[in-house]
């Protein structure tokens, strides 16, 4: 009987923390363990959990993280899975970027920026839609435990085109469309590549595709990453397997006009990377930062399945 009460004020202090942390956009405290969230649209079933860990202003690297899950129902919280998140290196290091924050300020990155070098990654199964408590436990090398708590809230289904349906056979403005690249691409130096095909038409060639969803020079947030030029990684091996194709999201940013491919896809954040297959079904797609081995793995996939199909097809 005391093990019971003892247990249900333990999960009354975590509703409380879990209240607290989502309130203040997780912030635990200026020294705090603060968790920075790439990935905002969860839903029902399984999903890509992928976060930084920001401590005292400096970003935790290879720390020994435990993740907790809490179904929420009312002033009852129940624990629901216990995680190990891997640490995995996004696999490519920039420098000399320049991006503009929303407020308008200039940040130009180099190799002594505390820029985000790797993120944290697990997939979380959520059973029903609502409010869910995320606890992290991160142990440094020290041996210190930090904690922090933070709510998020599971969807029935995605905002987003969902895994497995077919992508949005979108008109993209690319390249012969403009005077200037500058129009369709904010990075520092557009690449031509990127901007060539659209893609309704690489659906109609049946052609895979990587799309990328970013605005390079207004990064909004600390974990938006160097994702564009993650993408770029890929190119040298598979330019001539897959179409390549950067979707800018900011027709205008002043008036926050966005593109009207961007609103076809019902994206409410950016970065995004989906990877869609020949037959134009989305096969996997990366809210935020992505690492190069996770996007290279999933383009993998598509192309072996691609390959596949073509050696049945073949059979007699």
């Amino acid at each position: 009987m005391k093990r019971r009460r003892s247990q249900g004020f333990l999960l009354a202090v975590l509703l409380v923390f879990f209240h607290i942390a989502y309130a203040d956009d997780g912030k635990v405290g200026d020294d705090g363990l603060r968790p920075l969230i790439t990935t905002s649209e969860l839903i029902v079933g399984r999903n890509r959990f992928a976060f930084g860990l920001l401590k005292s202003g400096r970003l935790l690297e290879h720390a020994d993280v435990a993740l907790r899950v809490y179904a929420i129902n009312g002033q009852e919280a129940q624990l629901g899975a216990e995680l190990k998140p891997i640490y995995q290196p996004i696999g490519f290091t920039e420098r000399g970027r320049v991006h503009h924050h929303a407020d308008g300020t200039r940040h130009v990155h180099d190799a002594a920026d505390s820029d985000v070098r790797g993120i944290y990654v697990t997939q979380i199964a959520f059973a029903r839609p609502g409010p869910w408590g995320v606890e992290l436990l991160a142990r440094q090398e020290n041996g210190a435990v930090e904690t922090a708590r933070f709510r998020v809230t599971v969807l029935d289904a995605p905002v987003t085109p969902a895994l497995g349906s077919q992508a949005p056979r979108s008109r993209n403005l690319i390249a012969s469309d403009v005077n200037e690249l500058r129009q369709i691409d904010t990075s520092e130096q557009p690449d031509i590549r990127l901007h060539q095909v659209r893609i309704a038409d690489a659906i109609a060639q049946k052609k895979p595709q990587v799309i990328v969803f970013a605005t390079p020079q207004f990064c909004t947030s600390r974990m938006c990453g160097p994702v564009l030029d993650i993408v770029k990684t890929l190119l040298p091996a598979y330019r001539k397997q897959a179409v390549f194709i950067h979707q800018e999201i900011w027709q205008d940013f002043a008036v926050k006009q966005l593109f009207r491919t961007v609103e076809e896809w019902h994206l409410r954040s950016e970065p995004w990377v989906f990877v869609v297959d020949a037959q134009g079904i989305i096969r996997a797609k990366f809210e935020g930062l992505v690492t190069v081995s996770e996007l290279d793995s999933a383009l993998q996939q598509v192309l072996k399945g691609r390959r596949d199909r073509r050696i049945e097809a073949s059979i007699p």
